[in-house]
């Protein structure tokens, strides 16, 4: 993977803009926007590119905290690259907020893995704003910010 898509990559989390006649999250959105969630974490870890694709829209962004924006498809080319792995990418402290078919999603995710032979090891806070679609909820965007701990 590349350096900027390690480091501050992987969202994801589920970030939203609300409707006016937006209504509170049910436990069942809740539910299914966690499973989601780390479902999309385990496909990088198994460097899975056709199953991460499958949880954004076509017009997917993520931004990264040097403010670098990447696609849908440079996002899911890092998945299964030859310059490194990610072998840890676990979210935690999920804080879900759904509004009608919008969903925001703001967690913390630790990153262990390597780029090319230099290990990494490190977290990031990020927000993943998902749609509810015909084919169920699809992240729309993400943001991610490297934490220092």
């Amino acid at each position: 993977m590349h350096r900027f898509f390690r480091r501050h990559v992987l969202l994801a989390a589920l970030a939203c803009a609300g409707s006016a006649s937006a209504a509170p999250a049910t436990d069942d959105d809740a539910t299914v926007l966690a499973r989601l969630d780390h479902a999309m974490q385990k496909a990088v870890v198994d460097r899975d590119p056709v199953a991460f694709a499958d949880f954004l829209t076509d017009a997917y962004v993520l931004v990264v905290s040097n403010s670098r924006m990447v696609d849908k498809a440079g996002v899911v080319a890092e998945i299964d690259s030859e310059h490194g792995r990610m072998d840890v990418n676990d979210s935690s402290d999920l804080r879900i907020r759904v509004h009608g078919d919008t969903a925001m999603v703001i967690a913390d995710l630790h990153q262990v893995g390597r780029n090319g032979d230099t290990p990494f090891d490190y977290w990031v806070r990020y927000t993943d704003t998902w749609i509810r679609t015909g084919d169920g909820w699809k992240c729309l965007s993400g943001h991610a910010t490297r934490l220092t701990r």
